[in-house]
């Protein structure tokens, strides 16, 4: 039979990034954190955790940290159901950056207002947060993968509109000509990070052999990356709701070439019965379905 406190244990220890930490938020020493997890290791007859800085879990440990989780925020509800003294839930969910910035900050502020729980969000490209979600890390993500993932539920949202832009005066110095294979490769750029495939996709389907890397810098945050192409020295890939706002003031011009890149997005979430959890998806629903592009109705 499972011990809850070897598992709050591997959980912390994931939350936290660390036995020390671990330790700290349960109250007990580092050592204790140790010995229930290697007990828990044992009794499961598996390893749960990579010993690496900071400590993941295996894939073993993602299925019951996966079950920890589901059964503390189920226990929790149920406390507050028959108003007794507990803590509030905590939802952790996987978001993709330009959401966080655009769309979903609305969601947040819906749910803030009326929502019991604690957002506990993590910022990952929207190809990464569907692989968060399998390993258990998160209670649900938005992604650009429609694949479901086991025990979960799966909404389509609308789509991202793309473009890629720059200023009038970037465009004068690298595309007088318009763009084209040869300027592109040249022309510098900037990528969220390595896990952004978004000018690679849209290049290499108007221009076979293009490079969406070539000459490009890496600034993986939102807040700069507009501000950062508004200077006028970098080209890149901005939602359409940011472009539509910006471009006034730093004068933006788009060089999508008629083709706007559309990443479409889903919900995922786990498929258990949590007041919170449902809450929260139908304000994320109606949210991207008032402010997302949606060419499949």
């Amino acid at each position: 039979m499972l011990d809850y406190k070897q598992l709050e244990a591997l959980a912390a220890v994931v939350e936290e990034g660390g036995f020390e930490r671990a330790g700290q938020k349960l109250h007990i020493s580092q050592s204790a954190v140790t010995q229930r997890i290697r007990q828990l290791e044992e009794l499961t007859g598996q390893i749960l955790l990579v010993r690496s800085q900071p400590p993941d879990v295996t894939g073993p440990g993602s299925v019951l940290l996966e079950h920890f989780r589901k059964v503390k925020l189920l226990e929790q509800e149920l406390a507050e159901k028959n108003e007794q003294n507990c803590e509030n839930p905590v939802i952790p969910l996987a978001i993709n950056a330009d959401s966080l910035v655009t769309w979903f900050a609305d969601v947040m502020a819906l749910y803030l207002k009326e929502g019991t729980g604690l957002l506990d969000i993590v910022s990952a490209d929207q190809d990464v947060t569907h692989k968060l979600l399998a390993e258990g890390k998160v209670m649900g993500c938005v992604s650009a993968s429609a694949s479901p993932v086991r025990a979960c539920q799966t909404v389509f949202l609308g789509e991202m509109v793309y473009r890629f832009v720059c200023t009038e005066e970037y465009k004068r110095r690298f595309f007088p000509e318009g763009v084209d294979l040869e300027s592109l490769n040249r022309a510098p750029k900037l990528n969220f990070n390595r896990d952004d495939q978004l000018i690679n996709n849209w290049a290499e389907n108007l221009f076979p052999g293009a490079k969406g890397f070539a000459n490009s810098h890496f600034a993986p945050s939102s807040k700069l990356f507009l501000p950062l192409i508004g200077r006028g020295d970098v080209c890149g890939m901005v939602p359409d709701e940011q472009f539509s706002s910006y471009r006034g003031g730093k004068r933006l011009v788009d060089l999508s070439l008629g083709q706007p890149v559309m990443v479409p997005l889903y919900w995922h979430r786990w498929s258990i019965e949590s007041v919170e959890l449902d809450y929260l998806s139908r304000l994320i629903i109606r949210t991207a379905g008032e402010e997302l592009q949606n060419t499949k109705s």
